[in-house]
């Protein structure tokens, strides 16, 4: 199933790359249908660092986006490279030490500047992602030492920029599975995003 998700989600990148008016090198200018695109919190060119603590224990990353595309010539797509790790040793599986790591080609959707109406102002400061790559998976329990799994990994998550540079988030991602006894590394964390 998560492999169906992960190719609709390709799919569904393609063909926006396909059919969206390229952008514009200087914001504020007008596209070819007249409308202004939107900047996005998380533009070309951006770093993103994370960190973060929840259920699965510490995860953080890093970010490098490369690549934009508006949609409609309005609304913006931006695309990059990321890395994530996390680690658990034991807070939340006792006995078990939980390692994960990838590397994730990864799309970003943000509302920034979007007029949304009534309550909903609020969600012109999201961007919400998603990443999907390669993962490597490591646990060991007491002296047992499981052998990595190296897979298929993805996360997803959404950031609440309290200014340009700074973010709350919350994030979940599968970075893979041991090989020997099938521990999956999952994690759902809260934590900050900075922009450098």
């Amino acid at each position: 199933m998560k492999k169906l998700v992960a190719m609709a989600l390709v799919l569904f990148a393609l063909t926006g790359v396909a059919f969206a008016a390229p952008a514009k090198a200087a914001s504020g200018k007008a596209s070819a249908s007249g409308t202004t695109p939107l900047t996005p919190y998380v533009d070309k060119g951006a770093l993103l660092v994370n960190a973060g603590i929840g259920w699965g224990g510490l995860s953080g990353g890093a970010e490098l986006t490369f690549a934009r595309i508006d949609i409609g010539g309005v609304i913006p797509l931006t695309f990059g490279a990321a890395a994530r790790a996390m680690i658990d040793p034991g807070i939340f599986f006792p006995g078990y030490t939980r390692f994960g790591v990838g590397a994730f080609g990864t799309a970003h959707f943000g509302l920034k500047g979007l007029n949304l109406p009534g309550g909903f102002s609020w969600a012109s400061n999201c961007d919400t992602y998603i990443g999907i790559g390669l993962g490597l998976a490591t646990a060991s329990y007491s002296t047992l030492v499981d052998a990595p799994g190296f897979g298929f990994s993805t996360f997803e998550g959404v950031s609440y920029y309290l200014n340009d540079k700074l973010a709350l988030n919350g994030e979940y991602g599968y970075l893979g599975r041991t090989k020997t006894y099938s521990v999956s590394n999952y994690y759902a964390s809260v934590g900050v995003v900075f922009k450098l």
